[in-house]
């Protein structure tokens, strides 16, 4: 396993130049310094496979999805979809068909039967390494891909901003945003981001798109009639649910186009279908 860590570390390095080199800023390798050296016993395999998802799917998990993004099948994704299965089979315990995976590589890995003792608890560290490094390498090969073109697709992806996060949003929900709109909602989401203080396993990414995600979904044109209206014909005035009345209000408004009566009667169909 000693060799497999050390080509292990030999690649990250590589990763993290050509990444330097596209971006500006080399990747995060200080996890090298307590990556599990050893695999003997379910714990140290638990230990290993959290590692290496910690690694793959967390801490470079934008650097991670641009590179497979210009790749098809091959070692690269086949790590990406096992390292997903072994550590759903860990943390899920009802997920049968993550168990069923792990226990299929486990069983080859040791040669078909289940892994019992320190050798064949090893051979499965030895086997998830190997796994790792050929999807590296693939990696590797991809980020020494340096055009232009390439570089700059690289940063974007990387370089996340209240701004991008409200552009992909938004994309996403099919509005389009002028630019005082898009301004506007930007300034909102750093407003927020501003004062937030990032959580442990919190992916600031992620973070960042649920705050654009909240902004946009916020915004609403007006009622067809006053919201005393709405609320003293759901009776939900003074209410605790009042605001969630008031978000429903807003829905059938836009999704029906309907005013007057024909808007209120539809209204209170549907809340009372919620209610049921």
């Amino acid at each position: 396993m000693h060799d497999e860590i050390t080509k292990f570390g030999v690649l990250c390095g590589t990763l993290a130049r050509h990444r330097a080199i596209s971006v500006g800023e080399s990747l995060d390798t200080s996890f090298l310094t307590s990556w599990p050296a050893d695999v003997r016993s379910s714990a140290d395999f638990a230990g290993l496979v959290s590692a290496a998802y910690q690694m793959w799917r967390e801490n470079w998990k934008l650097d991670i999805g641009f590179l497979l993004s210009n790749l098809g099948d091959g070692p690269t994704r086949d790590f990406d979809d096992l390292i997903n299965q072994l550590r759903t089979s860990q943390q899920h315990a009802g997920n049968s068909a993550a168990k069923a995976r792990f226990a299929r590589w486990t069983r080859g890995s040791c040669g078909g039967h289940d892994p019992a003792t320190a050798d064949d608890w090893l051979a499965c560290g030895i086997a998830l390494m190997t796994a790792l490094n050929a999807g590296m390498h693939v990696l590797c090969q991809a980020a020494a891909r340096q055009g232009p073109s390439f570089r700059s697709a690289w940063q974007a992806k990387v370089s996340e901003s209240p701004e991008a996060a409200i552009s992909r949003v938004a994309a996403d929900l099919g509005l389009l945003l002028n630019q005082s709109q898009h301004q506007y909602y930007a300034r909102l989401v750093a407003g927020r981001w501003r004062n937030y203080r990032l959580r442990p396993g919190d992916v600031a990414t992620d973070v960042l798109t649920s705050f654009a995600e909240q902004a946009l979904i916020s915004r609403v044109e007006p009622l067809p009639c006053s919201y005393q209206e709405v609320l003293a014909e759901l009776e939900m005035l003074t209410r605790g649910e009042a605001v969630y009345a008031l978000h429903l209000a807003h829905a059938v408004a836009e999704i029906t186009g309907a005013s007057g009566d024909a808007y209120i009667k539809r209204l209170k169909e549907i809340w009372a279908l919620l209610q049921t």
